[in-house]
């Protein structure tokens, strides 16, 4: 008999007293008990915390969860904190899972940073802490949009399909000086970005909610200035 595969994930966040959204991570994201949950926490664990952890256990051993796995993070400088959290994220499966509502800010900051910098894939989860049911995410698809160095050739395209707010490819062959054929290959390659879409029969061109951010960033760069877009 052949068993299903089953794509493994790795959870990597902190916890402070209450373990509540930690649950409801693991249940939104269809957590299974091959999974890893590694939890990094500020050295010495705090009484609240330690309920919290045991809390949790009894849950995960219900639930059927990844058992939590508790690691101690010495508090000191910067680089000696990033140091311990890369030692213990960089050998994690991907897709990394985080949450940055649990536990200290200081620890949900620096968390982002260090799967930020490891370049491992991941989705981060942002909630409401009021209570409400309102949940923010983003993912490594994202920031490689966000952090990417465009060619002057992609930026030019970029823009004047932002100047046009629609396009179609053969408009834009024609204000480029390039063949329909390079312009859909591009758009292909920006698409996968997410930056990207096309719609319609005639496939016309806009960027979407994240390509507009892309925009904004390019346009306060150097490449802006030395392409000298109006």
């Amino acid at each position: 008999m052949i068993l299903p595969y089953i794509m493994m994930k790795s959870y990597f966040v902190t916890l402070g007293f209450n373990e509540t959204y930690l649950l409801r991570l693991l249940n939104e994201t269809s957590a299974q008990k091959e999974d890893k949950l590694l939890i990094v926490i500020p050295s010495p664990i705090v009484e609240g915390t330690k309920a919290a952890i045991e809390n949790l256990r009894i849950q995960t051993l219900r639930l059927h969860y990844p058992n939590p796995e508790i690691i101690e993070i010495k508090i000191s400088t910067f680089d000696d904190i990033l140091s311990q959290l890369l030692d213990n994220l960089l050998p994690l499966q991907e897709p990394i899972i985080s949450d940055l509502t649990m536990g200290m800010r200081l620890m949900d900051a620096l968390i982002l940073i260090a799967i930020l910098v490891s370049r491992k894939k991941f989705t981060i989860y942002l909630r409401d802490e009021n209570g409400g049911s309102r949940v923010v995410s983003f993912n490594s698809s994202d920031m490689n949009a966000l952090f990417k160095e465009y060619s002057s050739e992609e930026f030019k395209m970029l823009y004047t399909i932002f100047k046009n707010n629609t396009i179609t490819t053969f408009e834009l062959s024609k204000i480029l000086g390039k063949s329909e054929k390079t312009i859909q290959n591009k758009i292909s390659e920006l698409k996968k970005l997410g930056i990207l879409t096309q719609k319609g029969k005639d496939r016309t061109v806009e960027l979407t909610s994240l390509g507009l951010n892309v925009i904004k960033l390019i346009k306060n760069s150097r490449l802006y200035i030395e392409n000298k877009i109006q």
